[in-house]
């Protein structure tokens, strides 16, 4: 009986070479990046395969459990062999195998973290949420949370697929129930980029009338907020040019000591300065 755990897997099985055409790719195969893929080939072709990839047997080929990536850099290559650690699973101890690593090495997004999550829990009926959370070594709410994003529309699911919208921030949406509204408010998140705890302050205060009137609220808050910030970046950069100045004069000062009419006029303009820049942070701090 294999034997694994949800922080790193331990698989009993044999080491085997194995000809490139008996293995096949995973059933649960998740998408490959190719900017990542270059990486990988370049990596295999200099230092060798570093770590098996998993396969088990199914009939006349086997499958590959963990490691698709590797097996796809192999054949990139040309290798005819490929080292394999050759175990015997069930469709269930694979998929989680598969799922476990992937995560590990953060190779899907949440859209496939969530497709993947529906189809253990509901799908294929291999146990609950919190079972699952268990086994990979996440809350139940990460994976409650997860499964709830597919039920968003498609047009939010594919722009969190694009990384047009944060997870976190998407996840906010869930607490509505219309669909047209969740639409538009992840229009308003993805074209001001907002964060979640953003997005969560635009569905707190999300009113019942029109999501158009909503939007220009929360548009010229916005700008509110923007205006309040460029006031107190002039505030700051006044501050710093006076101090300046007033460095500027003390270095004066130092060179006509011996003058001491210049030197107290000049030193009274460095007190006046000095005033200014008081004013100056009292008024910033009523704002």
């Amino acid at each position: 009986m294999p034997k694994f755990h949800s922080a790193s897997p331990v698989i009993l099985g044999v080491i085997e070479d194995v000809e490139v055409g008996r293995i096949r790719p995973s059933s649960s195969c998740y998408r490959l990046i190719q900017t990542e893929m270059d990486e990988l080939i370049c990596s295999i072709k200099e230092k060798g395969l570093l770590q098996p990839i998993v396969i088990r047997s199914k009939g006349k080929y086997y499958e590959i459990v963990a490691g698709n990536r590797r097996y796809k850099a192999c054949t990139t290559l040309g290798w005819r062999k490929i080292v394999c650690h050759v175990v015997e699973l069930t469709d269930k101890e694979a998929f989680e195998v598969s799922l476990i690593e992937n995560m590990q090495r953060r190779n899907m997004d949440p859209i496939e973290e969530a497709h993947a999550f529906k189809n253990y829990v509901l799908t294929f009926g291999w146990g609950g949420i919190s079972e699952l959370a268990a086994k990979i070594g996440k809350s139940v709410s990460y994976v409650d949370k997860r499964i709830r994003l597919l039920e968003l529309p498609n047009d939010i699911l594919d722009s969190i697929f694009k990384f047009e919208i944060n997870k976190s921030a998407a996840e906010e949406l869930l607490s509505i129930r219309d669909n047209q509204r969740q639409s538009k408010l992840a229009q308003i998140i993805r074209e001001k980029r907002l964060s979640s705890r953003q997005a969560r302050e635009l569905v707190k205060n999300m009113e019942d009338g029109s999501i158009y009137d909503f939007d220009e609220k929360w548009t010229f808050r916005e700008k509110f907020v923007d205006i309040d910030r460029k006031t107190q970046k002039s505030f700051d950069k006044s501050i710093v040019a006076l101090r300046v100045a007033m460095n500027t004069l003390s270095t004066i000062m130092e060179y006509i000591e011996d003058n001491w009419i210049v030197y107290e006029t000049l030193m009274q303009h460095k007190n006046m300065l000095h005033t200014q820049i008081d004013l100056l942070i009292k008024e910033k701090r009523k704002l």
